[in-house]
Order: C-alpha cells, then structure tokens, then sequence
C-alpha cells in the first residue's frame, strides 16, 4: 500500500511542488485548496491527485471538522498555506491580524488535532513551513510576524507532545521565495500607499518606500518553490530528522541574528532596512 500524505495549501507556488514531488515518490496525495479555481488549478498541474479537499483555513473549526470527515488514513502532512498582509502595525486593521493568525497559526493546530489520530497510527511525519520572520520582528511585516512567532512556539510545544507516540513535527523555516504573495506584495504598494490619510502617508509613506526596495531588490536571490518544497520533503522523510530546517541564506542569515541581544538585533535590521 501506498504512502498517504495530505498537502494544505496545495494551490500554492510551494504546496503545488510539495504535492508534484510527493506523487513522484508513488504516494498518494491529497490537496486542500480554498475554492473551486484552486482545486481546478490543483487538478491541471498535478493530475495525479487522489483528491482535493477545498477547506477555508480563515475557519479552523471547520478545518477540523471537514479533515475528520475525510481522511482515513495518513503518513505524512505539510502545511504550506499562508497569507502575508504588509503596513505598519499603528494602522493595520485588527480584524486583517485575526485573519492572518487564524490562516497562519490557528489553522496548523487545526489540521495538527485532525490529523494526529492518524499520524499516531503510521507514526508518521508533519512538517510546517515558518520563515525567519517566526524569528526577527522585521518591520512593516508585522502581521505576519506575529503569525509566525506564535507558529513556532506551538510547533514547539507539538513536537515535544506527540513525540511520545512516534510522531514527529518539523518546522521549515525558509527565507525569501518566489511565490504569487511575494509579487502581490510589490503590485500592492502604490495602491495601498494612496489609501494612506495625509497623516498616514507622512508618518510611515518612508516605510512603503524601503519595503519595496528591499523586497524589490531581494526578488532574484529568492528561493525557487521547487528547493523549499525539497525541504519540505525532506524533512518529511530524514532518518534522523530535526526539529527546523533553514533554508536560504537570508533565513540562515537572520536566524543567527535572533540569538543576538536585543539592542544588537534591532541595529541589524536598522543597518539594511534604513530609518
């Protein structure tokens, strides 16, 4: 018999490569997506696809609900689903931040409680990818920030619980990548720029302006989906697997930076964010 996996986020530049990479192994795969473009996209590039669920990862509750209806049996997970809103946090709408927790963090618990029976069965595998902002409070991110943050304190908390039955939880912690939310970022700019109050704009305009520049400027020597999806799998079959998994040097880079002090850090990210 096969190996089963479920991919959540299977749409995406990531998820779509895990579910391709994973059906190269002969596993059986199945794909969560949001709605019925998704799934229709999810079907024409990996044809392979057992199934696909569509799941709305903005309601963990039913995430719960529906993986319980649908799975039977399972080997490994990866949660590839995330959203990344951007603008400083003075002014970001705080129903966005309760959407980008509940998409970003409360959803990974969510599949993590549907799933775990059945991990516990195949002592099998779940990898989550985080980034280095689950590590470095980076500006005009915090959103985001904040989802990663909390991401990587529960995954903490699930590896060393689940442990106990054979199951293993990995985080992937990957820097900058070439993805449709990076380009929706930069495309944003202008527009969300020109929403700005006059209050707005002269407090924090400068930040739109450094953001695109460094996201701008990073573009080419972001990772390809392909090599973070191998981490992915990777960390999903290592004989002697690892808690976290860095990949890029951007997130090697400043991981390190967060085991600085806190004036140290925050003079780092001043130096090449500007300000």
């Amino acid at each position: 018999m096969s190996k089963k996996a479920l991919v959540v986020g299977a749409a995406g530049g990531v998820g779509n490569e895990v579910v391709k990479q994973l059906l190269a192994k002969g596993y059986s795969v199945i794909g969560t997506v949001l709605n019925d473009a998704e799934a229709a996209h999810v079907q024409k590039q990996t044809p392979g696809v057992e199934k696909v669920i569509k799941l709305d990862l903005s309601d963990a509750d039913s995430v719960v609900r529906d993986l319980k209806q649908q799975l039977t049996a399972l080997d490994y997970v990866a949660v590839c689903a995330a959203i990344s809103p951007y603008g400083p946090l003075e002014i970001a709408p705080l129903s966005m931040l309760r959407r980008t927790l509940e998409i970003n963090t409360i959803s990974g618990l969510a599949v993590y409680q549907a799933a775990m029976p059945l991990l516990r069965a195949s002592k099998g595998r779940i990898a989550l990818i985080s980034s280095f902002a689950g590590k470095v409070g980076l500006p005009f991110i915090g959103q985001y920030v904040a989802s990663k943050h909390a991401l990587e304190g529960m995954a903490d908390v699930m590896r060393r619980e689940a442990q106990a039955f054979g199951v293993h939880v990995a985080l992937v912690e990957p820097g900058g990548i070439r993805t449709p939310m990076v380009t929706g970022q930069l495309d944003g700019l202008a527009r969300d720029r020109a929403k700005l109050s006059a209050e707005e704009e002269s407090l924090y305009g400068n930040l739109f302006d450094i953001f695109g520049k460094v996201a701008g400027g990073a573009w080419e020597n972001m990772l390809e989906p392909s090599v973070v999806a191998a981490t992915v799998v990777q960390a999903l079959h290592d004989a002697a697997p690892q808690a976290r998994y860095q990949i890029g040097d951007d997130s090697k880079f400043l991981c390190d930076v967060a085991r600085k002090t806190d004036p140290e850090i925050d003079a780092v990210i001043k130096g090449f964010w500007g300000g």
